[in-house]
């Protein structure tokens, strides 16, 4: 039965519409009150995006918001509608979770309790395959309704995976009661497991629970605005720098791929928008994107330059060994260093014996669904150590292998422990040490999920969710020597190297080209590049599946790109292991 208030929303509607309060001819009209009424309900068909939001004519919310969104689980509607992976890893593909969201509005800003991912769906066996992120949106209310609206960014992800489906969400409230909520996702990044792309929408019915003010979530947020990067469209760097920059950031890149892209130039950040078939995608600043390897370096990289200013560049030379409990049938791990693994030069994997020329990429998925889908810590560490002993030794040939960098981050969250105490946390440490001072105080990512339910190791070898404002952030650190106004955050000399601004260079693969062979070292990859006038410079860059680029330019300058290039055909997959 429909409760009073809510029988009170589709009456608003219905005299809304009788007075000519729907809006001006051609601006955007708000998803109807009655709509939103309903509760649970399957839509159609997805909107335009600026139905979420509030019209030419908004006004400030009328009511105050603090308190939890409890969204009540529910089949998605889908376009294709029906889905080549339907179930994946046991889960539903096609089933939003049951989930609880917490805010609080602040005038216009309507502020997430929690932005780590809110790991549901993987946590429930058999359910849901999606886990959710969200972020910071608005209140507002509509001339003629009695209610105030929110709306805030919505992405669906998955703890195993690392791509992200970006979109919106909206919901009416009172004092005490809220509508459903509805939303839609518009555009995605690059999956390993769903290969078919997919657009999802739905209502979800849900229940509020009024809370208590929170003035600590109100403050750290300012704080957080404050830091933010001073903020430009894109084209107006596009005007003194001419379009040639631009067309070698995308390559030959079908540009309906690029989810968004910007260029930081000293402190401002340029950005693009987020074009969706429905329109720019809302809240584009405040979404987060699963950039894939590009973790190797924001997560991996970070971790041992900090670790190395905290306890010294030796933790280079730690052996794995002496860290972790090796299983392997080999002694291919014995003499395996720290750096080695950071270098994808660690003598063990699989794949053919050739090295002249050497393919990075050999070996790279035998046996990896094996691995990818452990979600026990001891399992997938187990996983690692099954793969075979090339008959050259550590340090001496690139093969670019996940599971090792996943490793690595075990084996630092294992010295860090040993140093610093058992409760200590590689991802903690990060957050704490290096993302949070340079003005990123969020960073989402995946972790291990243990048979009891609990989050252990972070996945490191992919699983970060930033914004483009923070991967501008940790881009410039590195660009500035590891130091932020006036503290050394960074190992001075070991950042300065794997920038390769002095003598050392990383392991070169590949054959032979005019200008030198590419090079990896400490998970950055290094390219020469021929710019104007024939000079020839190194381009360090993050790299990550699907396109995701983010490249530091000896002058100072990092290019960012989120993209979507889709993989080619499925990979192998059966169940979840428990």
């Amino acid at each position: 039965m429909m409760s009073r208030n809510r029988l009170l929303i589709v009456l608003a509607s219905l005299l809304a519409g009788a007075c000519g309060e729907t809006g001006t001819p051609g601006s955007p009209v708000p998803i109807p009150l009655g709509e939103l009424a309903l509760g649970a309900w399957s839509p159609a068909a997805m909107l335009s995006n600026d139905q979420f939001l509030p019209s030419p004519r908004a006004q400030a919310a009328r009511h105050p918001f603090s308190g939890t969104l409890a969204l009540g689980g529910a089949q998605l509607q889908t376009d294709p509608s029906e889905l080549r992976e339907r179930r994946v890893l046991g889960r539903d593909t096609k089933r939003f979770p049951d989930v609880s969201l917490g805010f609080v509005a602040d005038g216009p800003d309507l502020i997430p309790v929690n932005r780590d991912l809110i790991v549901t769906g993987t946590r429930t066996e058999g359910g849901s395959y999606w886990d959710v992120l969200v972020g910071p949106g608005t209140v507002w209310s509509e001339p003629g309704e009695a209610w105030s609206r929110g709306a805030f960014p919505l992405q669906l992800a998955s703890t195993v995976e690392n791509e992200t489906y970006n979109g919106v969400a909206t919901f009416a409230f009172n004092d005490g009661e809220v509508s459903g909520v509805r939303f839609q996702t518009v555009t995605q990044g690059r999956p390993y497991f769903l290969v078919q792309r997919r657009l999802m929408w739905g209502q979800l019915a849900a229940d509020y629970t009024p809370g208590p003010a929170m003035p600590q979530v109100v403050e750290a947020f300012a704080a957080e605005k404050a830091q933010r990067l001073p903020l430009r469209p894109i084209s107006d760097l596009r005007a003194r720098v001419g379009d040639s920059v631009f067309e070698s950031m995308h390559g030959g890149m079908n540009l309906e791929n690029v989810v968004t892209a910007a260029f930081l130039v000293g402190d401002t950040l340029y950005a693009a928008g987020c074009p969706t078939p429905f329109g720019e995608l809302p809240f584009c600043r405040e979404q987060r994107f699963g950039i894939w390897s590009v973790t190797k370096s924001t997560g991996n990289t970070m971790a041992a330059l900090r670790l190395a200013r905290r306890y010294g560049r030796e933790i280079l030379d730690e052996r794995v060994a002496d860290h972790l409990d090796v299983t392997a049938d080999h002694d291919g791990w014995d003499d395996v260093r720290f750096r080695d693994i950071l270098n994808m030069a660690t003598g063990v994997g699989e794949g053919s014996s050739q090295t002249e020329p050497n393919n990075t990429s050999d070996g790279y998925l035998i046996g990896y669904d094996d691995w990818y889908t452990a979600i026990l810590k001891d399992e997938r560490i187990r996983q690692v150590f099954r793969a075979s002993n090339h008959p050259w030794g550590p340090g001496e040939v690139v093969r670019y292998r996940d599971q090792d960098a996943f490793l690595i981050g075990a084996a630092m969250d294992a010295y860090l422990k040993h140093q610093a105490g058992p409760q200590a946390d590689l991802w903690r440490m990060l957050e704490e040490e290096v993302y949070r001072p340079i003005g990123v105080p969020h960073a989402p990512t995946n972790r291990l999920l243990e048979a009891d339910g609990s989050l252990s190791l972070p996945q490191m070898s992919q699983g970060y969710y930033p914004t483009v404002d923070n991967l501008a952030k940790i881009a410039r650190l590195l660009q500035r020597g590891g130091a932020h106004e006036g503290e050394q955050l960074l190992h001075p000399e070991l950042t300065a190297e794997v920038l390769y601004r002095t003598d050392v260079r990383g392991i070169t693969f590949g054959p032979p080209v005019e200008t030198g062979q590419p090079s990896y070292y400490l998970a950055l990859w290094h390219q020469n590049y021929v710019g104007e006038g024939g000079c020839v410079v190194d381009l360090t860059r993050m790299s990550g599946w699907g396109g995701h680029r983010v490249i530091l330019f000896p002058n100072g300058i990092v290019a960012i790109r989120i993209s979507k290039v889709t993989a080619a055909s499925p990979p192998r997959w059966t169940v979840w292991p428990r």
